[in-house]
C-alpha cells in the first residue's frame, strides 16, 4: 500500500512539473513583469459623525493596474479610484509617476489612469485578446481547463503571481449585476490588492481582468474575471472622450446598451434565470404552439427604449430577431437570425452584446393576440454618472431599481 501511495504521489509531482515546463509561467511573467502597475490611491478619510474637518486622515488603498498604451493610460479598477486626491504608480524598474484620475465605469469595473512617462523610460503596454464575444464556443480566445496567470499588488506586495485554471466559463452577472457573456472563473488565488488584476494566458496576453472576489462557506479559490473584450471596449471609449474632450454627459461616451425591460422574477440568481411557471402560463392562456417560450414582461422603464417603441408591462416576449442598421448607408444586417426566446438570459445575451443601431423585432403575444414590435437598443440612462464632470437627474433610488432591468 505504501509502495503504491508513493508511486501515486510521485506521479503528481512528474505531471505538475510537466505542466509548469509545457506552461512556461517564468516566461510569461519575465514577458509582462514591466506591463503590471502596482497603484497607490490617496484620498482624505472624514469622521462624518461629527463632521470635523480637523480630524481627517490619509487612507490609501493598494490596488493593480496595467499599462495599456505607450503614452501612459494605465487600466485599473474602478472601485473608489476618483476621490482619490493622489494617486500613485509604481513599476517594478523602480520607476514612479504620478497619475490623473481620466475616467471610470462602474457598471463594468473599468478605471482609467493616465501618467507622464520619462522621455528615457519606454513603457510596454500589455497584449490584450480582444475578440468581440461569439456564441461559437470553440471561437473563444480560452478554454476550460487552460493555464492562467494573476499578477498584481498581492497583499500589498507589488509583482506577485499566483496560478491556476480556467475552471469554467459562464454567462454570469458581474460585481455590478450585469450580465457577462463569457466570463472566466479560475482558480488563481486573489488577495486583496489583487482586485481588477490582469488574467494572463500561457502566451502572455491578457484574456480577462478579475471582477468578483469568490470564497466563502466552504469555498476556496473561486474567483470570476471579466472578458477582456469588454473591457478593451470601455476604456477605449473612455480614452476617446478624454481626447477628444467631448461633455462628460454626451450619450456617446460609453455604451452601455439598454431596452429598459424588467421580465417577471420569482427570484432572479447570478445566471441571470428566471422561472415561469405552467400555472402562470395557463393563466394568460398561452398557445400550445408557444407553450415552452416566451418571457413575460413584469415592468417597462418609463422613456426607455421598449416603452418608446410600444413594449407593454404584461406583453409576452415569444421570439426576437436583431438586424444592425448602418448609419451611413440605412442598410440593414442580419445579425442573430429569428429564433423563440426560451429564457431570460438569452436575451440578456443579446442586448448586452448590442451594437449601436441595432433593431430587435419582437415578436410579442398580448391579449391573445401576435404581432411584431421593433426596438432600437438604447443608450442606458445611467451610464454617464460615473464619469468625471458628468451630470444625471437620477436620484437613487432610480439608480438602485435600474438594477433590475436590462
Amino acid at each position: 500500500m505504501r509502495a503504491f501511495s508513493l508511486a501515486v504521489i510521485f506521479a503528481a509531482l512528474l505531471a505538475g512539473q510537466a505542466l509548469a515546463q509545457d506552461y512556461g509561467a517564468i516566461d510569461v511573467v519575465d514577458e509582462v513583469r514591466n506591463s503590471v502597475v502596482s497603484i497607490d490611491i490617496n484620498s482624505l478619510a472624514v469622521n462624518y459623525a461629527t463632521l470635523d474637518m480637523s480630524t481627517q486622515s490619509l487612507l490609501t488603498r493598494q490596488i493593480t493596474g496595467v499599462v495599456y498604451t505607450e503614452n501612459g493610460y494605465i487600466l485599473t479598477d474602478s472601485n473608489s479610484i476618483d476621490d482619490g486626491i493622489y494617486i500613485n504608480v509604481r513599476f517594478e524598474d523602480g520607476h514612479e509617476y504620478e497619475g490623473e484620475f481620466i475616467g471610470a465605469d462602474l457598471q463594468y469595473g473599468v478605471g482609467v489612469i493616465k501618467i507622464d512617462p520619462d522621455p528615457d523610460h519606454d513603457l510596454k503596454p500589455i497584449k490584450m485578446r480582444g475578440e468581440l464575444y461569439n456564441s461559437d464556443i470553440g471561437s473563444l480566445p480560452y478554454e476550460q481547463g487552460e493555464p492562467v496567470l494573476a499578477i498584481g499588488y498581492s497583499g500589498g506586495y507589488g509583482g506577485t503571481v499566483t496560478s491556476g485554471i480556467i475552471s469554467a466559463i459562464r454567462t454570469f452577472r458581474n460585481s455590478r449585476k450585469i450580465l457577462i457573456p463569457n466570463m472566466i472563473q479560475a482558480d488563481c488565488p486573489i488577495n486583496v490588492g489583487n482586485e481588477g488584476c490582469p488574467l494572463f494566458n500561457d502566451k502572455g496576453e491578457v484574456i480577462a481582468f478579475h471582477d468578483i472576489q469568490g470564497g466563502g462557506g466552504g469555498l476556496q479559490r473561486i474567483s470570476f474575471f471579466s472578458p477582456a473584450w469588454i473591457i478593451k471596449r470601455v476604456a477605449d471609449e473612455i480614452i476617446a472622450n478624454h481626447e477628444s474632450e467631448r461633455p462628460a454627459n454626451s450619450e456617446d461616451v460609453v455604451w452601455h446598451p439598454w431596452l429598459g425591460i424588467q421580465p417577471y422574477a420569482g427570484s432572479q440568481g447570478a445566471s441571470g434565470l428566471r422561472a415561469q411557471s405552467d400555472d402562470l402560463k395557463m393563466f394568460f392562456g398561452m398557445p400550445d404552439q408557444y407553450w415552452d417560450v416566451g418571457i413575460l414582461l413584469n415592468d417597462v422603464w418609463r422613456e426607455g427604449p421598449a416603452a418608446e417603441y410600444g413594449l407593454r408591462r404584461m406583453d409576452w416576449l415569444m421570439t426576437v430577431t436583431v438586424v444592425n442598421q448602418d448609419a451611413n448607408t440605412g442598410e440593414d444586417t442580419v445579425k442573430t437570425p429569428y429564433q423563440l426566446i426560451k429564457t431570460v438570459q438569452q436575451l440578456e445575451v443579446l442586448v448586452s452584446t448590442a451594437e449601436r443601431g441595432d433593431i430587435f423585432i419582437f415578436g410579442v403575444l398580448r391579449n391573445g393576440n401576435m404581432f411584431d414590435v421593433e426596438v432600437t437598443i438604447g443608450q442606458h440612462p445611467a451610464a454617464t454618472a460615473y464619469l468625471p464632470d458628468a451630470s444625471s437627474d437620477l436620484t437613487r433610488s432610480d439608480l438602485a431599481r435600474m438594477t433590475e432591468y436590462f
